[in-house]
């Protein structure tokens, strides 16, 4: 999408994790600024080009307080440190987000994780589902559900190649409201 503006800073969710690490360290490398996320902004790092800030995704003012001033947001749904309540934590977050964006005026939105709930409902709730699908189709952002990557030792990627794809992604704005696998062939198809 070219009338997306350009991306120089990016906010990370989901740190501590081997998932949020590739991404983070190569937006590094591509000379973007990343802004980690977390609960507690001292158990990061300091690094050239690398802020933290707390805040949670599960709270729409957290999120805008969190996210202002950057470009776009990656977060990492199914982290150790978002995850422990499963669909409901993922439910929360996206809604959290999908509402504290616009009013932090951030437009991209990559949402990495298990999205399984678009194929089956596996008994989830019938009611938070449609309003999830619902939320994510009248959302005015710029949003991509990528597939978190294959945990299995057959998978060919490594984590530095996938974090490469899904920040190409993010960077040409492609992929606009639909979901990504991520493999050696970036394929989208459409979301809901």
């Amino acid at each position: 999408m070219s009338d997306l503006r350009p991306i120089e800073k990016i906010a990370l969710y989901g740190a501590p994790d081997r998932v949020t690490d590739a991404l983070q360290d190569v937006l590094l490398e591509r000379g973007l600024q990343v802004v980690v996320i977390v609960d507690d902004p001292t158990d990061i790092a300091a690094r050239p080009g690398l802020a933290a800030k707390s805040g949670s995704p599960f709270n729409a003012e957290s999120v805008a307080r969190s996210v202002a001033g950057t470009d776009a947001v990656m977060v990492v749904l199914n982290s150790r440190s978002l995850h422990p309540g499963g669909f409901e934590h993922t439910y929360e977050a996206i809604i959290a987000l999908l509402e504290g964006l616009p009013t932090a005026r951030v437009e991209r939105l990559m949402l990495i994780g298990e999205h399984s709930w678009l194929n089956s409902d596996d008994g989830l709730p019938a009611e938070k589902l449609e309003h999830l699908q619902h939320s994510l189709h009248k959302s005015p952002l710029a949003w991509t559900l990528v597939d978190a990557p294959g945990k299995e030792p057959t998978v060919f990627m490594t984590l530095q190649q996938y974090a490469c794809s899904v920040i190409d992604q993010c960077l040409q704005g492609t992929s606009v409201k639909q979901r990504l696998h991520v493999d050696s062939r970036p394929q989208a198809e459409e979301a809901p």
